[in-house]
């Protein structure tokens, strides 16, 4: 077989049945205009490469070699476009033109090796364990015994990452030219431009970030908005819009709009909306930062309008009275009033109707900005405060989540016509979310429209959602699990589990690296649109106790048709012997298990949180000084775990009058944040005192999880069980009145 090269000036098109040791000749046309033909020869190993550059005044060219047969089909194309300096890096740049020629030698060399022997596997396993201590010389010692085998790219991975502050351009050369794709590159480029981005180094920056796909993340597009290498090429967004998309403590935006505002491609009027909006954000520190683009005379007052803004507001009053205040000073006015209403709504409410100097919009963002603000404290007056701004101007469009929590605190006193009101502002994607068409449902049904509330539930009811559930529970439906479909064909699960990427993933989990896992699984999984070869995926991780990613696995197939692998049971008679000891529901304790750790016995948090249940070390150690039969207990092991969580969750539970949502939220967020919520607002007694509570709830990753965790409870008290589930019992609070 021979390997037939077609290549045009600018890109490179091929396509190989056969792969050795080869010689390649591809041409590639660089920005100034200069067309080079490289010659490289490499060895089926990736053992090196050879490079001979020089002009070529042609605009095709073609080479051709006899090579040893593979097995493997490959087809490439590659656009290359580089900026050309000087001698060596037009080399490098020559070599990087030249990859979708060379590369496959060494894909196929990879996939001839996709087992490891002992010492192998030994190695694999002390490079991941140094990594996961940010230790990389493990790694750099297993690197060339594993180099060339498909776990490869994540032993180069962990040599570099944990020296990434100390990490050269050339040492990411080399890993990009033998890794060129798959997670762990992707994973390594973008810390790399993170890396690179914060010491300003534009010139590799540039490099790497044309390499590849553009990225998403919105920290290294600001990074390239700000590469002078870079700018012209990204203005197919203006700053300024780029800027709004970012959060307000995004660093590298932040200084991306610094430069842009210095150049006058930010407008001054554009500033000011900005920090409107960085003041409803409460990023008081970040908007400082902007001072100095103001006019002079109010860059001088930004810090008064921080630190004590109602000093501020009354001094202004008593110089320019109420109705006739200057434009800059008026905007200056806004943001302290915005201020205020983060820390005393009731002051800035009261400020708001007394100055005339306000436009309607401004009035109206102030009084939503401190009916929210208030609404998320359990404040009363939210209510008549929300219900003010929506008078005060009926045509302005409040922030999402002012409208959300307009909702919620209408719910609190069950004011149905503000709930149909505000959902009704909504955008329409966040009119169709489910919990607004829940809530949306309900009011119908309060404000006499009982059958467009019926119609409502009844195409939002579904087993897998909270709100489904919600819905299924108000028509008055238990939850009752079909018959699950047959599993995947063997044929089919084997050839996925075949492939080095699921193979690489299911590596990754057993080393206990779960997020990495994921990385790599997902970037595999994406390629799978159908769903049976989903529900094959799924079953491969059943088949490897790869939990986790058997659970993310199937929530990606449509109408719960995989329940029996998304809704796994591993440890099970550990779980109910768990159970039993600290008298807790089955179905209770694996719902939070679920969400805590998607069964992943080794997984652990950012803040040290470990094991299934997701134990602290300060709550391990409390727990078996109060409870001895815990003392003996290990929090790494699987019994240990269990036994230390269980107990917590029964001390909770028990302090929360049975409440499952009560000792959910509180073992999420903490007992003392699950009691102040309750001094602040305790629901009357009723159908819906659980739901609104827990829509109520103002974290909004404890009141996620305190849905899902219930959502859990239900399905498995169905598997378990094998009944009908009634839904509202896990709703309960319990006796609120003895708290």
């Amino acid at each position: 077989m021979r390997w037939r090269v077609g290549i045009w000036h600018r890109g490179v098109e091929g396509a190989a049945q056969a792969v050795g040791t080869f010689t390649a000749v591809a041409v590639c046309e660089f920005r100034e205009g200069v067309i080079f033909q490289a010659k490289a020869q490499c060895d089926p190993l990736y053992g090196g490469v050879g490079a001979v550059v020089h002009n070529h005044p042609r605009h095709h060219a073609s080479a051709a070699r006899p090579c040893q047969r593979m097995p493997a089909v490959m087809t490439l194309r590659k656009r290359s476009h580089f900026p050309l300096r000087r001698g060596a890096d037009a080399v490098r740049a020559i070599a990087l033109c030249l990859l979708p020629v060379l590369l496959p030698s060494h894909a196929l060399a990879a996939a001839a090796s996709p087992r490891l022997n002992a010492a192998q596997e030994q190695s694999l396993a002390a490079a991941a364990a140094g990594f996961v201590q940010g230790d990389e010389h493990p790694a750099q010692r297993a690197f060339p015994a594993l180099k060339n085998t498909y776990m490869g790219a994540w032993v180069g991975y962990w040599a570099l990452q944990p020296r990434l502050d100390r990490m050269t351009q050339s040492q990411y050369r080399r890993y990009s030219l033998r890794y060129p794709a798959g997670a762990a590159h992707h994973l390594l480029r973008r810390q790399w431009l993170l890396q690179l981005g914060q010491r300003e180094d534009w010139a590799d920056f540039t490099e790497v970030y044309q390499q590849g796909a553009k990225p998403r993340l919105l920290r290294l597009r600001c990074d390239a908005m700000r590469d002078p290498l870079l700018a012209d090429a990204q203005r197919a967004v203006s700053p300024f819009l780029l800027w709004t998309a970012a959060a307000p403590d995004n660093h590298p935006c932040n200084s991306m709009a610094r430069d842009y505002l210095q150049r006058g491609e930010i407008t001054r009027e554009e500033l000011w909306q900005r920090l409107r909006e960085f003041y409803t954000a409460t990023a008081f520190t970040a908007a400082l930062k902007f001072a100095r683009f103001l006019p002079p005379a109010q860059a001088g007052q930004l810090a008064q309008t921080v630190q004590n803004p109602a000093a501020w507001v009354s001094r202004g009053i008593q110089q320019y009275g109420a109705a006739s205040w200057p434009d800059n000073e008026r905007r200056l006015l806004v943001l302290a009033l915005l201020r205020l209403g983060a820390s005393h709504p009731a002051q800035a409410v009261q400020f708001s109707n007394r100055l005339n100097a306000l436009s309607a919009p401004d009035k109206a963002l102030i009084l939503y900005s401190s009916a929210y603000n208030a609404a998320l404290s359990f404040r009363p007056e939210a209510r008549s405060w929300y219900a003010e701004a929506y008078a005060s101007d009926p045509r302005f469009h409040p922030r999402p989540e002012a409208l959300a929590w307009m909702v919620r605190t209408a719910l609190r006193s069950e004011d149905w016509g503000m709930v149909e009101e505000a959902v009704q502002e909504m955008n329409p994607a966040q009119r169709r979310r489910r919990e607004w068409q829940f809530w949306t449902a309900i009011a119908l049904q309060q404000l006499g429209h009982p059958q467009a509330g019926t119609a409502l539930l009844a195409a939002l009811a579904a087993p897998w959602t909270y709100y489904g559930q919600l819905a299924m529970a108000a028509l008055g439906k238990p939850l009752q699990l079909d018959d699950a479909d047959p599993p995947p064909s063997a044929q089919r699960v084997a050839a996925l589990g075949g492939k080095n990427g699921f193979r690489r993933a299911l590596t990754l989990y057993r080393l206990g690296l779960y997020y990495d896992a994921l990385d790599e699984w997902d970037a595999h999984l994406q390629a799978i649109h159908n769903p049976k070869g989903i529900r094959a995926a799924a079953q491969l991780a059943f088949d490897h106790r790869a939990w986790l990613l058997e659970i993310h696995t199937s929530i990606r197939i449509p109408h719960g048709a995989d329940w029996r692998q998304g809704y796994v049971l591993p440890f099970a008679r550990d779980i109910a012997g768990a159970a039993a000891q600290a008298d807790l529901r089955e179905a209770f304790l694996a719902g939070l298990i679920r969400q805590e750790s998607g069964f992943a016995i080794r997984i652990q948090s950012s803040v040290g949180a470990s094991g299934l249940m997701q134990v602290m070390p300060a709550t391990a150690a409390w727990i078996q000084g109060h409870l001895p039969a815990t003392a003996d207990a290990i929090p790494g092991s699987v019994s240990g775990n269990l036994l230390l969580g269980s107990n917590y969750l029964r001390l909770l539970l028990t302090q929360f009058s049975g409440s499952e949502l009560l000792a959910a939220a509180a073992y999420n967020a903490g007992p003392g944040a699950a009691q102040r919520w309750l001094r602040r607002w305790t629901p009357p007694p009723g159908r819906w005192a659980g739901p609104i509570f827990a829509a109520n709830i103002p974290y909004r990753q404890t009141r996620h999880y305190v849905q899902d965790v219930l959502t859990n409870t239900t399905i498995y008290g169905a598997i378990l069980s094998q009944q009908p589930q009634p839904i509202w019992p896990e709703l309960d609070l319990g006796d609120t009145e003895t708290r």
